[in-house]
């Protein structure tokens, strides 16, 4: 065979593997409107560097033929000539194919690192939605059990559902306590803020008061440069204003002269609730009364001041609905959300080249077995 013969047909069967395969996808990214776009196309400098390696290593580990005189002293029997005239098996044309899908894993491998991402978003992506923050109490009264297992556990629950409700609202998430923090931005990123509020613990912050009105400023700052024309803050806690330096009324005013409606709810059926205190030897839960002072008429006013609705949630259903209420009230209107969203498809590339590495493979130990 002519030098270099065999690398040429592996490099022409693994050019038209690889323009079947890119028809392929090109025409799936054509199909779902998918604009495409390389993370690391430096990565692609791989691929040429690997098929020098391997046209170099091939002339090096090439067998070496015997020079003429130790030919001459050796006895040399061939049987080429009766096979000669017989027509090539489809195993004698294919006999390159295991290493032409060598290169095209080898391909794939270097276009999976160049990491391909679809672009899910332009730079400004008008949508329709609303910028909301909810400020969620995590004071230790929280832990009351009149709304099964805990308040706490089911405003999470609620939470989250009304999060996997949303589609193209920006939400945000302030806890308070004693003092009140920022858990996430306004956001369109809603798995990240799920798993935030899947994190939530009562001891997260410190839950020895309840700062409502360090809460409310808090969220109605992280609405205080947002560009929808609705802004709405859900305030949710089970008791009165003790703890904190912003008085919840100067944080409604503030709310009002930004537009920003706060819709407040009180969790729990009455200022005295069952707690959990321990478990007896069966390991049962022990339940004891505490009491926990609230303040609706607070709650009513900083609805009333900025435009928004007071509601009373004695039970996990009307917490539910309460929820679905405030949202069905809310005015849609244009935000823009800055950023390019990305998603990965490097693992599917991955998959494509693990495919062809076996197919390799299993040709190489079989059908397509090459003998010294």
């Amino acid at each position: 065979m002519r030098p270099f013969a065999y690398e040429l047909r592996v490099a022409g069967t693994a050019a038209v593997l690889l323009s079947v395969l890119g028809a392929l996808g090109l025409s799936a990214v054509a199909y779902k409107g998918w604009q495409v776009q390389l993370h690391s196309p430096w990565a692609l400098a791989s691929l040429p560097l690997g098929m020098v390696v391997w046209l170099v290593a091939r002339q090096v580990l090439r067998p070496v033929k015997a020079a003429p005189a130790e030919s001459a002293a050796r006895l040399k029997v061939s049987q080429g000539a009766l096979y000669a005239g017989l027509p090539r098996t489809l195993a004698a044309r294919l006999v390159h194919l295991p290493a032409s899908l060598r290169v095209v894993t080898v391909a794939l491998v270097a276009l999976a690192l160049a990491r391909p991402q679809r672009v899910d978003a332009p730079d400004e992506l008008e949508l329709s939605g609303i910028d909301i923050v909810v400020a969620l109490d995590l004071s230790g009264s929280m832990r009351a059990a009149d709304l099964q297992p805990t308040r706490l556990d089911a405003a999470r629950d609620v939470i989250k559902d009304f999060i996997d409700r949303r589609r193209t609202d920006r939400i945000g998430l302030v806890v308070f306590g004693r003092e009140a923090y920022t858990a996430v931005p306004p956001t369109l990123d809603y798995t990240v803020l799920r798993q935030m509020v899947e994190g939530l613990r009562l001891e997260l912050i410190d839950g020895s008061g309840t700062a409502i009105g360090d809460g409310l400023g808090t969220a109605v700052n992280r609405l205080r440069r947002s560009d929808a024309r609705s802004k709405v803050v859900v305030l949710l806690t089970d008791g009165s204003n003790n703890a904190g330096h912003v008085d919840p009324r100067e944080a409604a005013q503030l709310a009002a002269a930004l537009h920003c409606k706060v819709y407040t709810i009180l969790v729990g059926t009455s200022d005295e609730a069952p707690i959990q205190q321990g478990v007896d030897l069966a390991g049962r839960p022990v339940y004891g009364t505490a009491r926990f002072p609230v303040d609706p008429q607070l709650l009513e006013e900083i609805a009333r001041s900025t435009d928004g609705q007071f509601f009373r949630a004695v039970n996990r259903d009307a917490l539910v609905q309460t929820f679905h209420t405030i949202l069905d009230a809310l005015e849609r209107s244009k935000i823009a959300d800055a950023g390019v969203r990305y998603g990965e498809l490097y693992p599917s590339l991955c998959l494509v080249a693990l495919a062809t590495l076996l197919l390799e493979v299993l040709l190489s130990s079989t059908r397509l077995r090459r003998f010294p």
